[in-house]
């Protein structure tokens, strides 16, 4: 006779279930069930059968050389149902191919999730040496300049108890590591009403962001380029540009109702 699994059990199959998928977007992109079951401290038959599960309905895939499991195209499909419950990036797809194009430069829209900056939009120029972004990609807020943006939009008290206290994640040597520097570069990005990361998060790669008003929360733009072109002259001419695309987009999802 099959045995019958209870509600609680249940609950926390899928739990388990949802942290192999984090765990994956997080660490991956591709893991063994070894490495999974380290990492989350579960026992390897329980990591085998949350796999099997996982990978039947689409939302795992396995390599077939080296054995390991990578994110599903299933977890793919719900990305635009996702993006349509937002409502935010189709409004502003238009305004950054236009500003991407214009600038000839990477050009993204994102939101912030705990302590993380996460892409909705990302439109890239025409420039053959240009950062990259996907939509779904998440960064560290705290050495971003989307990231900062979207802290500058919170109190301090908001925006410490979303990256934590410190030390923070040294990237580079210009990594911002402490609250206390933190605190400070908020103070200045609103004031200016922009936010600039010049080699913080990786070397060679500088960005400008700005806020956009969103009625479901605080959102930002950022123009994202090699260090080498972001000179104050590109600033003078393209950050104008940038806010009024900010502008554009917030005054098109007031229009849409967000």
């Amino acid at each position: 006779m099959r045995k019958q699994v209870s509600a609680t059990e249940s609950v926390g199959t899928l739990a388990r279930g949802l942290d192999v998928l984090e765990l994956l977007a997080e660490e991956g992109p591709a893991l063994s069930q070894t490495e999974i079951a380290t990492s989350l401290g579960l026992p390897l038959p329980t990591v085998h059968r949350l796999c099997a599960v996982l990978s039947e309905r689409g939302f795992l895939e396995r390599d077939p050389a080296s054995r390991r499991f990578r994110l599903g195209m299933q977890v793919a499909r719900l990305v635009p149902a996702l993006l349509a419950g937002l409502g935010l990036p189709e409004v502003a797809r238009g305004q950054l191919r236009r500003l991407a194009s214009t600038t000839g430069e990477t050009v993204n829209l994102g939101v912030r999730q705990e302590a993380d900056v996460v892409y909705l939009v990302s439109e890239a120029g025409g420039r053959l040496l240009a950062p990259r972004a996907t939509v779904g990609l998440r960064l560290p807020l705290h050495c971003t300049a989307l990231g900062k943006c979207l802290l500058a939009q919170l109190s301090d008290a908001e925006a410490r108890a979303a990256i934590g206290p410190g030390p923070y994640e040294r990237r580079t040597a210009f990594t911002l590591t402490s609250w206390q520097s933190m605190q400070a570069a908020l103070e200045e990005v609103r004031e200016a009403g922009v936010a600039i990361s010049r080699e913080e998060y990786e070397e060679g790669l500088a960005s400008y962001a700005v806020p956009v008003a969103w009625p479901e929360g605080p959102a930002a733009l950022n123009l994202s380029l090699p260090t080498a072109r972001a000179t104050e002259a590109f600033r003078e001419q393209y950050v104008p540009l940038l806010l009024e695309a900010a502008d554009a987009i917030a005054a098109g999802a007031a229009l849409h109702g967000g």
